[in-house]
């Protein structure tokens, strides 16, 4: 019978801490959600304004690390889709998300990647935090209405119809 006790309090406490901490753990931008607007600098001290992209133009975000090797497979992933359609209006943004990592560790790896797009690094967290991610990558795209259409951990194929119905007004 005392046994049984010292896992009744356990399992409590496990449950009350799941019932306080998964509703804020759940995503808080997903699909059908605006994109919520920040600035920063990117990795060469450019000034960036997401607010200039968002209701204009298709934008691709992408949140990463230099410590990621998922990350890493990515970029020239992304590069494609910048190359074909970042000249027809895409806006295509990196966010490091600065968790264990640095400017420097962030240019290198842009650097070695070939990163073609914009990137940002996010030492405070405040443009992160608010998308609450589980993980790198995270790849969000919203449309020519500043809606999210996708978030996934992989980078999508984008074909022409894909990429018209982002533009469709």
């Amino acid at each position: 019978m005392r046994l049984r006790h010292h896992f009744l309090l356990p399992l409590f406490l496990l449950l009350l801490l799941c019932v306080l901490v998964l509703p804020a753990a759940a995503p808080a931008v997903q699909p059908g959600q605006p994109l919520l607007p920040f600035k920063g600098q990117d990795l060469n001290g450019k000034p960036f304004d997401l607010a200039e992209s968002i209701g204009s133009k298709p934008v691709m975000l992408v949140f990463w690390a230099s410590w990621c090797p998922s990350c890493r497979t990515e970029v020239p992933k992304i590069n494609q889709l910048a190359a074909k359609y970042g000249e027809r209006g895409m806006a295509f943004v990196a966010i490091n998300v600065g968790f264990n990592d640095s400017v420097e560790r962030a240019q290198a790896f842009a650097r070695k990647t070939g990163m073609t797009y914009p990137a940002i690094f996010d030492g405070s967290g405040q443009i992160t935090e608010p998308y609450q991610l589980i993980g790198v990558p995270t790849i969000i795209i919203a449309d020519n209405k500043g809606v999210i259409q996708y978030r996934n951990f992989a980078t999508p194929e984008i074909t022409e119809e894909h990429f018209s119905r982002l533009n469709a007004n």
